[in-house]
């Protein structure tokens, strides 16, 4: 069975994506890995900001009528995409962000800390 990661990498080169721009981190490095996958990957572009990231998406959409992508991590790294993604929706260009998953935590839905494994569910 195909990753998640695969999965997303094969839909942007479905979409014709050809450059990735994003700082690496923990919760998005497996992406970052499965991009050069097949023969014609999109290529990541490794950015010093987010905010960077995700103006230079833009700017590779205004200049070459495709889609950009940007790449952050969760958290702080996703509210620094805002400011591109605004200047993306004005301009009406294709910006596609993807942002990374912070694992579940082990607290249940109560407040309460699940048991260890093999005690029975919360």
């Amino acid at each position: 069975m195909a990753s998640v990661c695969a999965f997303i990498a094969a839909r942007l080169r479905a979409w014709d994506v050809d450059r990735v721009f994003g700082v690496p981190g923990r919760h998005i490095d497996p992406l970052v890995t499965a991009l050069p996958g097949e023969r014609t990957p999109p290529e990541f572009i490794h950015a010093r900001h987010e905010e960077l990231a995700t103006l230079m998406a833009c700017a590779h959409a205004k200049l070459t009528g495709r889609a950009g992508c940007c790449l952050a991590s969760p958290g702080s790294g996703a509210l620094h995409l805002l400011s591109g993604l605004y200047d993306a929706a004005l301009d009406r260009q294709p910006v596609v962000a993807v942002v990374g998953r912070e694992p579940p935590s082990p607290v249940s839905t109560a407040g309460r800390r699940c048991p260890s494994p093999g005690a029975p569910p919360c």
